[in-house]
Order: C-alpha cells, then structure tokens, then sequence
C-alpha cells in the first residue's frame, strides 16, 4: 500500500506506516526534487503493526499503528499515531499512548536520508524496475542545536539543495539514526513534532506547518484555501447516488490539483496529476480549464495568464521552442540537457495547446462576455494565432503537422504522446511529419474562437478573415481526412500525405470541434456507439479489429475519460442526443466500479463481453486532472450549458439524460447570462429544463 498527499508543488509518498521505504520511488518531493529519500520508525529495532491509514485531506494523512511484542512492553500495548501535513516540507506528530497494564520502556529509532534525486531519475528508474541509487559523495550531514536539527545538504556550482529536519526533543542518540529511550506509565503519552524543510538556494524558511503551530493553524490556513475553492463549485443534486459522490470527489481533487510554485509568480494553474505531475502542462491544464469552465471560470483565466507568461518568443530546436507557441511542459528544479534523454525546460514539444489556448480563450469570453482580460492578453492571442498559420503549418498546406527535430524530446506531439500511437490500420507506424485529424479541428475552433474576440474588440476586418479561413479550412479537413471505405476519419495524414487509416477515438474528437459537415456528422456518432469502438463504458483510443489494438496499451485501445468526455460534448454538439446518452451511461456505470468514485487517467478496452468490470490500467494516474476534469464536463453538457464560438450552425445544446438518473439540479453554474439554478428532470412529456437566475 502506498500513500500520497500534496499541497501546491510539494507531495510525499509513503508506505501504510508512515515510512518511506529506501530505494524506490518513495519520497518527499518539492518542485520536481527528492528531498527526503528514506524515513523510517522502529521500536527496539522493529517495525511497528499497521492497523489502519488514509489520508484526512489532500494534503494530510494520518496512519494508527500499534507494537510488536517487545522486552518492555507487551504485544498492542502501544498506540501510535503519525499525523502529518505537507505545505513547503512537511510537519509529523507522532504521539505513543501505553494502554498496557505496567510501564513500557522501549527504545524509539527514527531513521533519516536525503538523494535530492530529480524526479525524473526517479520516475525513470521506478519505470525500468531498478532500484534508485543513493547520491554517492557531495551530501553533508551536520548537526546543530544540540542534535535536535539536523541538515543534509547538496551544493553544486549552480544550485544548492537542503534537507534540515528539526525535532521538538532532543534525541539520546544522535545522527542520520536518531534513538529516543521511552518510557510510559500506564495511560501516560510520549509527543514528538518534526519539520522536514525543503530549501533551496532562495529559502530561508519554514514550512507551512510545523512544530511551533499550534493545530488551529496548522489545518486552517491551507483548509482556508481549500475550503474557499469547494465552497465556490456550483450544488449539485441528483437522485443518481454515483453522479453525487462522483462531483464531491472531483470538486476535492480539483482543489488539491489547483496548485501554485514559485516559477508561475503565486497564479494558480492546474497541475497534469498527483503525484508524478505536479506540473504545469500546457495542454492538460487547458483541456481541464475547458471541462470546467462553467464551474470555476476565474481558474480558467488564470491558466491563460500563466500560459501567456511562459509562451516561445524565440525559435530554439532543443526545447521546439517557436515564436507564439505554447508550451508543453514546465518542470521545477535543475532540469537540463544535463538530464540525459530529457530536454531543456521549459518544452515546447506539443502541437495541440497552442491551438488549445484560443479555444479556451474564445470559450471563455463566450461564457462571461467579458472583454478586460482578454484584452490584455491580445498580443499573446495574436502571437498564438501566427504560430498557428505560420510555424505551426510546416509545408504551406494549411494543416498543423509535427516532427521532432532535437535528439531528445516527444516523437508524437498530441495528446497520444507515446512513441506508437499514431499506426496505419494494418499495424505500421506512420512517418512523420504528422497532421492528427484532432488537431485541425482544434486550429479551426481556434479561429472561429479568436474571431469572436475580436470582433468584441472592435476588429471586425481581421475576425471576418478568421472565419472565412476556418471556412476554407473545414472544407479542405472534410475532403482530405475522410475514408469513404471506412466511413470515418483518419487518424492523421502522414509524412507523404497518406490518410492513416486506423479507427481511432481521434477522430470522434473532431465532432467537439465542429468541423464535421453535418452530412458526415451522423456516421461517425454511429460507428463511435458500435461494439468495436463502445467497450460498454467508453470508446476505445483505437477500435478493436485495428492491425495495432491492444485494450491495456496506453493509446492504442484503451478508454480515457477526458477523450470521451470531449467526445460526448461534441455528440451533444451535433444534436446526436440518444449516443450521448448511451456514451454517459457507460461513463457513469465505470465511475461507479471506481474506488472513491473517482475516474482514473485510463482504463483497459476490455468490453462488457469479456470483463464484468473496467479492467484497471496498471499505472494510471489518480487524481488526473482532465480525468477529474470529466466529471465537469459530463454535467455541463447533460445539462445543454456548453454554448463555443465553434457550435456547428443549428446547434441547440439541449439537455439529456442517461439511463439511471432522472433528475439533475446545479445552483451557482456560470451561464451565459450569469450565474443561474439550472435544473433538468425526466417527465412523461420528456426532459424538461428550467434556468433560475442567481444574484
């Protein structure tokens, strides 16, 4: 059992008794680095019993575990307590209360280490299956304050990193083992605080919760912050048990996932998921601000300033930096070309968030109407809008296409990343460069989003020029992409401009976008709902029958949530409310197999003919943002509340309900016309809305 809690940029993983297991991935971590690499509690040199672990909140846990039998003290005399928060290191109590009939004497070890190991050594050896070596030399251990701190620290040419880790009592041994001598009269209790500070070359400081705080403030300042974000998301009420714990669940983890770090100047973005990317990813954190956008605009806006701050001014090949582009990937830390087999930071390596960025754009002026950010973001709008026409189109042909030119970095540059996910239906891989069908729904969006700004900014000329381009290029998308054999679209056109012609939930993508001709629309909704796409709880990355299928790999027949989130969207776009339905349905039956009702990042293809459950992709990731991000966005579209400046002409956005839930109700959901009650019900006469507005 592993154990994981975070707050903003810091996060710790541990066992289920509170330890922190040498050599594997285990650890405090804070901004990409390792701080605390091994910690473990021993009495008389054993390990104590488990009873019971979990964590309190997103950013606590608390672990009960109790004695062996000892010299001096008899089997489950002890009880053991480790409470810890983290927030800028991490502060533990850990309180021992003897329930035995005589005195217990023992003797308490804490054991300590630091590797400062970035976390992609890490996660790259947690992958291959190898132990993670400790740092061999540059690390001192000194001790200071009569054994009650104790400091590891590293320091290069560059950098320094430390580990200093304070105690409330002074041990009686002292070092990287520090033994305590214990002993309790019956009913008596033994208290220890330790702060674990996480400092770098900037740091002075102390963590957010530590040994001098008393409780109410230890919880309440990051509770305040959590708390102020869970209070703000719309109320939901449903008569579905599953769609209730599941929107609880996703309003907690998209707070805990709201992180802020020192390099994004205290905004609040998006982090991609805990633990392994508490990172601001460039498309990760817009897809998910567009899955929320209803709930929680202001985040929205606050991951476009972010984005804005760090987006390519320069062409640089090493990071596939360009003028105007988004960036892909921002990492914390000493994260250099000294890393080998990872670029320079940040990465520009993603072909989709720039895109991405204007849509979410354009939506959420769409929504609030409201022009001032916006306007301040205008050139970083128009710098992504060239990048889009001109370095974004490698060969003049009017779709956005990718290669990787560096020796390190992604070969795929969607959202399937891996280096097999884009394969001809026969199993060959296609060459670069690379026009994913997706992406040039996301370019025309884009357009018709920016378009609509401008047009509110007194532009008129340059929007009517936008939109005639995206006119022309859906009419190219629709002739060039699309496999009559098939009858759907092909996943990309490759380097020599052949359609790769494999199903792939890429092109139920496009429907989100609206680029579809409506003559076209209707058969790919159908093929989306047929048994080789639909497992019964999602359809599939790649349909079943492909020369490459495989439901547990990673992009090439698996199911993940955010992909039919956005594919749901854009059936209810089309007005294809009936496979809507179906596709919610199968959605809400896998969230309710789901531990905590929580989705995954992805689970396995298996259908509903071979597993009588979703089969668990081994490594998925959870909380995930777009994952969580699927929740919000299910809501918002049963309920007919997505209105983009991309609605294919006619669009109505009507409500619907799956099977199972006859009734949904959100108060304080952010509409077009402000913040309103909208409420849905199953009648006799047929779904029925009704919108109150709200203050």
């Amino acid at each position: 059992m592993r154990l994981v809690i975070n707050e903003d940029t810091t996060f710790l993983i541990c066992d289920e008794v509170g330890d922190v297991p040498r050599g594997a991935d285990f650890g405090l971590y804070y901004e990409d680095t390792r701080f605390l690499s091994a910690y473990s509690l021993r009495l008389d040199g054993r390990a104590p019993v488990f009873l019971s672990a979990r964590p309190t909140d997103s950013f606590s846990a608390a672990h009960f575990l109790t004695n062996p039998a000892l010299p001096g003290a008899g089997a489950a005399w002890l009880g053991i307590v480790r409470r810890r928060q983290v927030g800028r290191g991490l502060h533990e109590d850990i309180d021992i209360t003897n329930y035995g009939p005589d005195e217990a004497r023992f003797s308490l070890e804490l054991g300590f280490d630091a590797d400062f190991a970035h976390i992609f050594n890490v996660k790259g050896r947690r992958e291959s299956g190898r132990p993670v070596p400790r740092r061999r030399g540059g690390i001192r251990l000194s001790l200071t304050e009569g054994g009650r701190s104790l400091r590891f620290e590293l320091r290069r040419p560059t950098f320094v990193r430390r580990l200093v880790v304070n105690l409330s009592e002074r041990p009686d041994r002292v070092g990287p083992r520090c033994r305590f001598k214990v002993s309790l009269r019956p009913r008596g209790r033994w208290h220890l605080g330790i702060d674990f500070l996480t400092l770098d070359e900037r740091d002075q400081g102390e963590p957010v919760y530590t040994c001098r705080s008393g409780p109410t403030f230890i919880l309440g300042e990051r509770l305040r912050r959590h708390q102020e974000l869970v209070e703000r998301a719309p109320r939901l009420e449903t008569d579905s048990y599953v769609l209730q714990q599941a929107y609880g669940r996703a309003v907690h983890d998209f707070a805990a996932l709201c992180v802020r770090g020192e390099e994004v100047a205290g905004e609040t973005v998006i982090a991609a998921g805990i633990p392994w990317f508490v990172a601001l990813f460039g498309r990760d954190s817009l897809i998910t601000a567009y899955q929320t956008l209803n709930f929680f605009p202001e985040v929205a806006g606050e991951v476009l300033r972010t984005l804005a701050r760090h987006q390519g001014t320069r062409i640089d090949r090493r990071r596939a930096e360009e003028p105007g582009k988004i960036l892909h990937e921002y990492r914390y830390g000493v994260t250099t070309a000294a890393h080998r087999g990872f670029p320079p930071y940040p990465y520009y390596g993603s072909v989709d968030a720039t895109p991405l960025f204007l849509m979410v754009a354009g939506s959420l002026f769409r929504l609030t109407g409201n022009p001032e950010l916006l306007r301040a973001l205008r050139p970083n709008l128009l710098a992504a809008l060239e990048w889009v026409e001109r370095f974004g189109d490698r060969d003049g042909d009017g779709y956005l296409e990718y290669i990787r030119e560096g020796r390190v970095g992604l070969a795929n540059q969607g959202w399937k990343d891996s280096g097999d996910s884009v394969r001809f239906a026969d199993g060959r891989l296609a060459e670069p460069p690379i026009a994913l069908c997706e992406v040039q729904g996301y370019a025309y969006a884009a357009r018709l989003g920016l378009a609509e700004i401008l047009e509110a900014l007194g532009e008129a000329e340059a929007a009517a020029r936008l939109r005639a381009a995206a006119a022309e290029l859906k009419a190219r998308f629709n002739r060039d992409f699309w496999l009559e054999n098939r009858r759907f679209f092909a996943e990309a056109l490759d380097g020599r401009k052949d359609r790769v012609d494999s199903l792939t939930s890429n092109g139920g993508q496009v429907l989100w976008t609206g680029i579809v001709e409506r003559s076209l629309a209707g058969e790919v909704a159908r093929r989306l709902l047929e048994p080789e796409f639909f497992s019964g709880w999602g359809v599939r990355t790649m349909a079943a029958g492909e020369g490459a299928y495989n439901p547990v790999s990673y992009h090439n027949g698996s199911v993940w949530p955010h992909d039919n989130s956005l594919i749901l969207a854009g059936l209810a776009r089309y007005g294809f409310y009936d496979e809507a339905a179906t596709l919610a349905a199968g959605l809400l039956e896998a969230l309710g197999a789901q531990p905590e009702f929580r989705f995954p990042e992805l689970f396995a293809g298996y259908g509903r003919d071979e597993a009588p459950f979703p089969v668990e992709y081994p490594t998925a990731c959870r909380p995930q943002a777009w994952a969580t991000g699927s929740v919000f966005l299910l809501l918002s579209t049963m309920l007919g509340l997505r209105a983009d400046p991309w609605d294919p002409p006619g669009a109505a956005q009507e409500p619907f309900l799956p099977a199972g839930v006859n009734r949904v109700a959100l108060s304080g959901i952010w509409t077009r016309q402000g913040k309103a009650r909208v409420e849905v019900e199953r009648t006799p006469a047929g779904i029925r809305r009704r919108v109150l507005p709200e203050g």
